[in-house]
């Protein structure tokens, strides 16, 4: 139930359809190999929660942290002027709801989208490098998100 609402969350701030039809799931499991985080999430007797909040912290280490402290490891990175996912979680009652419309919040429109959409123009400027993201990438992110929050309080 939780993932349909999300998607559902997902559909309304995005105004795309996304369904699990409309996303390939060859890249999908290509990034999960890539980060070697499924099956040792498992091995490791983590639940599915603790496996997705870890993917989602992967994933926004990956791309979230050019512009946003995510995580201790990171905290020397990021830009100045961006809020860390722990003071967004921690400070701001509204913190679930900027998570979950993050790619309809500026400046993420103009650098994100999703695996199913076409790809920008060539011409793009060199600052707006591209991020790809599928819908269980953005699960994966708002997973990680609580489990910071829960950390927080």
């Amino acid at each position: 139930m939780a993932g349909h609402e999300t998607q559902t969350r997902w559909k309304t701030a995005t105004s795309r359809e996304l369904t699990p039809t409309t996303i390939a799931a060859g890249p999908l499991i290509k990034l999960g190999l890539v980060l070697g985080l499924l099956a040792p999430a498992q091995a490791l007797g983590q639940s599915s929660d603790d496996a997705l909040a870890q993917r989602g912290k992967a994933v926004a280490q990956l791309h979230c942290a050019r512009c946003h402290v995510v995580s201790p490891e990171n905290r020397m990175t990021g830009i100045s002027s961006t809020p860390s996912f722990m003071i967004m979680v921690a400070a701001l009652e509204d913190w679930h709801d900027r998570f979950a419309t993050f790619l309809a919040r500026r400046p993420h429109p103009a650098h994100l989208r999703f695996e199913n959409e076409p790809p920008r123009p060539q011409d793009s400027p060199a600052t707006l490098a591209e991020v790809v993201l599928s819908q269980d990438d953005l699960e994966a992110i708002l997973a990680y998100a609580e489990k910071l929050a829960a950390t927080a309080r």
